[in-house]
């Protein structure tokens, strides 16, 4: 599940997404207080700067609420960085692991396809030898992405502008064909708003499933032929991302605001049931294979919350972040990656114990985004402030390569060589 940028574009950020920068998180800041038409890199200087001033200052500039909601929101700086000098686990707290007779093998082969949404193109990266292919993304804002099972297709998201209550107007998907590194088609959705979160059906290279977050569904698409094939209500305000079961037959949503998580049944395309986890904003979600556990991390509480896939009944909660943004579960299951914006660190997990492992060292740019590869034991995470994508040994806790794009991205993804 992949990257949490947001095109907030000529309005103030909701304050769920405040909450990420004042922890440390400064991704947003650009796209959030600035428009579309400024330079990407504006809003820089108030990145440096001391964050809570500065959402102070762009907040009472405009006056009246957003006044108060820049003090809250200073308020909250001041809590969440008390937060992060007392919840950060120590790097020593953790044994190191040690070096494994078998080298991860899928970590140095395949394909990475990137989006940058600013300059409007996407990047094929090749991991062997680190050619980076740029390409015109089709779409206005490549925004997240997702790439085939066979390593043939890869898909961006227009997400599209902020229109408010967690809606944005994208309404396109763009599909390339990464063996010849063309862009094939750009698939309308019609009515159909906010494409978000992308996840192949797992035994199908051209079944994709994608989150409109605006109109409250998680669609089908068909990418070979550019078809529509159903849609699945969530009936749920910003369902922002999604895991899917290993037989692709159950999907569940995080409902940012509402921090609840809607189980739907992707075969029957029904809505089965929504429970509340926690108290929102809630983005990073993750599913056992066989959708018996959902884990979901929650911004406010800087917790990891487990979850009974039925009944939504509390299994158990981890705690060791500050921000636990985006969190992905291994294909089988073993191990969860949580990106902790507020540790600025990439988090590795043991899914069995629910025990914290420790960080990926090497990455001390700042924590990514990781989606992890079918050996799971590989993943590729997108460190999004540090312009880099780099391949990570979960087991070893420790970077094989990174490639650095010099641009801010977006999303990456990863696939086999088709």
């Amino acid at each position: 599940m992949a990257i949490m940028t947001h095109h907030i574009r000529r309005r103030a950020c909701p304050r769920a997404l405040a909450l990420r920068f004042a922890a440390g998180d400064s991704s947003m800041a650009p796209r959030c207080f600035f428009p579309r038409h400024m330079h990407p890199h504006a809003g820089e200087a108030m990145i440096r700067s001391r964050r809570r001033v500065a959402l102070v200052v762009v907040a009472t500039s405009v006056g009246g609420p957003a006044a108060w909601f820049g003090i809250s929101a200073a308020r909250d700086a001041m809590a969440m960085q008390a937060r992060v000098a007392a919840s950060c686990p120590r790097p020593q707290a953790f044994p190191a692991p040690a070096r494994s007779s078998t080298p991860s093998v899928l970590g140095t082969t395949g394909q990475i396809f990137v989006s940058h949404a600013w300059s409007r193109r996407v990047f094929i990266i090749d991991v062997a030898t680190g050619r980076v292919t740029p390409l015109a993304a089709g779409i206005a804002d490549a925004h997240e992405v997702a790439v085939s099972p066979d390593g043939r297709w890869g898909v961006a998201a227009d997400f599209g502008d902020y229109q408010g209550d967690y809606k944005f107007d994208g309404r396109r998907l763009a599909v390339f064909d990464l063996r010849t590194k063309r862009l094939t088609r750009v698939i309308e959705l019609g009515s159909y708003l906010g494409p978000h979160d992308l996840v192949f059906h797992p035994t199908s290279p051209t079944r994709l499933f994608v989150t409109t977050q605006t109109t409250r569904h998680v669609i089908e698409v068909d990418v070979a032929t550019g078809q529509v094939l159903g849609a699945t209500e969530t009936r749920a305000v910003g369902s922002h991302t999604m895991a899917v079961t290993a037989d692709g037959r159950t999907a569940f949503t995080a409902n940012e605001p509402e921090g609840s998580v809607s189980r739907l049944d992707l075969a029957g395309r029904k809505f089965v049931a929504k429970h509340s986890v926690g108290p929102g904003p809630t983005e990073g979600i993750g599913v056992t294979p066989d959708g018996r556990e959902v884990w979901m991390g929650f911004l406010k509480d800087g917790e990891v919350r487990v979850v009974d896939g039925d009944s939504g009944a509390l299994l158990a909660t981890i705690e060791g972040f500050v921000t636990p943004a985006r969190l992905t579960l291994s294909p089988d299951g073993s191990r969860a990656v949580v990106a902790d914006g507020g540790c600025k660190r990439t988090q590795v997990v043991d899914v069995r114990s629910r025990k914290l492992l420790g960080h990926i060292v090497g990455l001390d740019e700042g924590f990514g985004v990781a989606k992890v590869l079918p050996d799971n034991r590989s993943a590729v995470i997108a460190v999004l402030d540090a312009k880099l994508v780099a391949m990570v040994d979960l087991e070893e806790r420790r970077v094989i390569r990174k490639f650095d794009l010099g641009v801010r991205m977006d999303a990456a993804a990863w696939g086999p060589k088709p």
